[in-house]
């Protein structure tokens, strides 16, 4: 299958490449010193011949030591002719020049000759072309390539002068074309007079001036130059270079304006990928008049093609249908992995399904690598074929909506990944189990590896243990061990950025278990520093070889999974840190309490035995210090208890269900009833929500701030609210009462544990029901606060968040 091809030039390229020329020897001087693009002059195909206009002697030596640098380069003979400069200053700006040419070593090898005007032009007194002629043929018979440049100034003092010099510049245009040889004529504009200039540019192809090789326009042909018919043939090209100017003036214009429309699509914030594929297809249409475009999915491996948007309706092109890759045009583009195109399929022997059962006998069409997703080819179609091929500006625009596509998709995809990598992550509802699988198995999405892998590391014992593992490997399994040696994971502990391995026998791992005998060829990872526990590495892998590189955005989105990984172990280890903390915190409380109420009940028992035996026996004072001790006793006894039951809010909790707040409440109010009764409350209350909870505990936290409110309600009969609002995810619950209220400054101590702001002669009770109530809406995932003046009454809110 015959195709025109388009591959992007890089900084790194020849200017041969950039021209796209077929060798060598018919280029410019590839040099990053000159700027310009040309193409073949009319009736002149190569780029053999060149003149040099230069303004300075710092100009011209900045032009030609680059020329004759790049000959010898590539081993071609090269020829100085010096005229106005003498030897020693071509030397000089040779052997100043910023290069790796030893110029010295060229001279002595003779792959560098400087010779004077009079050795060469003028080497009989006078110039004759002929001979000038014969010496080049000379030089040229005995290299492979040559390239020569001379200084023109001699001719200025020479006879016949300008008029022959121009004659031999006719015939370096026949002569050079059939010869590895390139010519650099260089001309000051100091030195020779406006109209010898002008015949120069005339005369020559192409021209260097101001650091740029342009293509000339005003290049007559020898026959013209020296015909008969000089005059008009002069007219008839200069109207022609008119008509042509205007004509690529009017192009480049329209290209302009494509290009930025482009933009404004491509650049559009508010537009959708969708919408700005469908604009783009429009603009291509028009574009490249073709009648259809469209995106499909493409596998070369499996030979699959399916489409995914086009433009316009089509009888067998529409989302989703498939075809055999090798039968489209677009297995070509994927081949050489570059934009192609087919003009004419009967000529270029196409016979594939496309062109046979759908009539498509022209295409453009451009391959896309996703990285992170199912490679693309990006396509216009038509019906009917075209009498000429696509212009290397077209293809240059095909590749560029090409390359915004595959940005886009690009970006679409790490988009995706990190919004579910961050949905994982902040998912309250998973274990952490859940979570580490679950990211596994993202990474193996993103990276397009068959494996994904968490391990403990020990550099010091050299071990490696398979701690979880997604994808199925039969020595790759959780608990595992290896040496850590035997892996790619030494490679992370050695080094803690993202590690990857590509070419295992190149990172010399070609004796390595993990390649030897696992088969593993490609692998991804990093390494995860923990502060109280065996570090880890996450890890993906596969055992088939990759085509690419990773990119640095598969590293990066490696480096942040690392990170939420590093920060789900580390909060597990807290929690069950703090879990072994709460536990002995209970079993120190429940001995404390054992400890203490064992010696508290033997108190109580011998003071009321004194009661009892010796009632009698005491005076007013005895009975009232006995009365102290025991009350003393019990509410010791009470504390002992709300201390334990303080330390147990996290262990002895239920399990977190549905619960109606509007049931608990219901409950509250009922078994607080005769309370209510006795001290005339009126409690009002509003709709309240469901939650997930325990439901005795939140049951304690009411009857808690009710029995509160009932309490310091004051010397007016109590009257208090409840009442719920949603802010955003989380309800705010509130027991809002009027009674006598806190001073803002003791409003953070009443959640203290025994903290009382009241004596027990005016208000009664442990000082640490509130206490308890932070706690249990803490273990909810809440918060709770007061908001009161003295006086103004109290209100207490507290915080759920919402059912999911």
């Amino acid at each position: 299958m015959s195709r025109s091809t388009h591959e992007p030039t890089t900084d790194h390229e020849s200017t041969t490449d950039v021209l796209g020329l077929e060798n060598e020897f018919e280029s410019p001087p590839p040099s990053s010193e000159f700027s310009g693009s040309t193409g073949p002059v009319a009736e002149h195909d190569s780029y053999d011949h060149l003149a040099l206009v230069y303004e300075s002697r710092e100009a011209q030596l900045e032009t030609v030591v680059p020329f004759i640098e790049a000959g010898l380069e590539r081993n071609e003979r090269c020829l100085y002719i010096a005229a106005e400069n003498d030897t020693e200053t071509v030397l000089e700006a040779f052997r100043s020049a910023d290069t790796d040419v030893d110029v010295d070593a060229a001279l002595e090898s003779d792959a560098f000759s400087i010779y004077s005007a009079t050795e060469t032009y003028l080497e009989d007194g006078r110039f004759d072309a002929e001979e000038m002629i014969a010496f080049l043929d000379d030089v040229i018979a005995d290299a492979d390539g040559v390239r020569i440049t001379g200084e023109m100034s001699w001719v200025l003092d020479a006879a016949p002068g300008l008029e022959e010099l121009m004659r031999y510049e006719g015939r370096l245009n026949q002569l050079l074309p059939d010869r590895d040889v390139i010519s650099l004529c260089q001309y000051g504009r100091d030195h020779f007079p406006p109209e010898a200039i002008q015949d120069v540019i005339e005369t020559h192809p192409h021209l260097i001036y101001d650091g740029t090789v342009c293509r000339n326009f005003y290049y007559t042909p020898p026959e013209e130059y020296f015909g008969p018919e000089q005059p008009e043939r002069r007219i008839d090209r200069m109207m022609g270079t008119l008509v042509d100017r205007t004509e690529a003036r009017a192009e480049l214009h329209a290209h302009r304006r494509q290009l930025q429309r482009q933009n404004e699509i491509a650049g559009d914030p508010d537009r959708s990928f969708d919408t700005k594929l469908q604009e783009l297809f429009e603009l291509g249409c028009e574009r490249f008049d073709l009648e259809l475009g469209a995106l499909a999915r493409v596998d070369p491996d499996t030979d699959t093609f399916e489409i995914e948007a086009v433009s316009d309706d089509h009888d067998r092109f529409e989302p989703g249908a498939e075809l055999p890759l090798s039968e489209t045009y677009c297995t070509a583009t994927t081949a050489i992995e570059a934009t192609g195109a087919v003009t004419d399929p009967e000529v270029e022997g196409d016979d594939v399904s496309v062109y046979r059962e759908l009539g498509l006998e022209a295409y453009l069409g451009t391959y896309i690598e996703v990285d992170g997703g199912p490679d693309r080819t990006f396509f216009f179609v038509d019906s009917d074929g075209r009498d000429r091929p696509f212009t290397d500006d077209e293809l240059t625009v095909q590749q560029l909506l090409g390359q915004w596509i595959k940005y886009e998709l690009e970006r679409e995809h790490r988009d995706r990944h990190q919004q579910t990598l961050y949905e994982i992550a902040a998912d309250l509802e998973r274990s952490v189990e859940e979570k580490l699988r679950d990211l596994l198995d993202l990474g193996r999405e993103r990276f397009g590896l068959e494996f994904g892998g968490i391990a403990r590391v020990d550099p010091a014992t050299d071990t490696l243990e398979v701690e979880s593992v997604c994808g199925d490997h039969d020595r790759i399994t959780p608990g595992s061990t290896v040496s850590l040696s035997e892996t790619y994971c030494r490679s992370t502990v050695e080094d803690p950025d993202v590690i990857d391995v590509t070419e295992p026998k190149a990172c010399g791992f070609e004796d390595a278990l993990i390649y030897d005998e696992f088969g593993i060829e490609t692998y991804l990872g990093t390494c995860i520093e923990l502060e109280d526990a065996l570090d880890r590495t996450v890890f993906f892998l596969s055992t088939d070889e990759r085509d690419r590189p990773f990119s640095e955005a598969e590293r990066t989105f490696l480096h942040l999974m690392g990170q939420w990984v590093a920060y789900e172990l580390e909060r597990e280890q807290r929690e069950q840190a703090l879990e072994e903390s709460n536990e002995r915190l209970e079993q120190f409380a429940y001995a404390a309490s054992h400890d203490l109420q064992e010696p508290l009940r033997m108190i109580t028992s011998y003071l009321q035995l004194i009661e009892r035996r010796h009632g009698d026996a005491l005076d007013d004072d005895g009975e009232e210090f006995l009365e102290y001790a025991v009350d003393g006793a019990e509410r010791m006894r009470e504390m002992i208890d709300g201390l334990l039951e303080y330390s147990r809010i996290e262990t002895r909790g239920e399990p977190f269900e549905p619960v109606d707040l509007n049931d608990v409440l219901e409950g509250v109010l009922e078994d607080l009833q005769f309370r209510i009764e006795e001290h005339d409350a009126e409690i009002t209350t509003a709709e309240l929500p469901r939650v997930e909870g325990d439901a005795s505990q939140l049951r304690q936290v009411f009857q808690n701030l009710l029995t509160n409110a009932i309490t310091y309600s004051g010397d007016e009969p109590p009257r208090i609210r409840v009442d719920a609002d949603r802010r955003g995810n989380e309800w705010i619950v509130s027991v809002e009462d009027d009674g006598i209220g806190i001073d803002p400054a003791d409003q953070e101590r009443v959640f203290t544990v025994f903290d009382r702001l009241h004596s027990r002669e005016e208000y009664d009770g442990t000082g640490i029901g509130l206490a308890l109530c932070e706690r249990i809406v803490e273990r909810h995932g809440g918060e709770i606060w007061l908001d009161s003046e003295p006086g103004e009454g109290a209100t207490f809110s507290f915080t759920l968040p919402v059912t999911q």
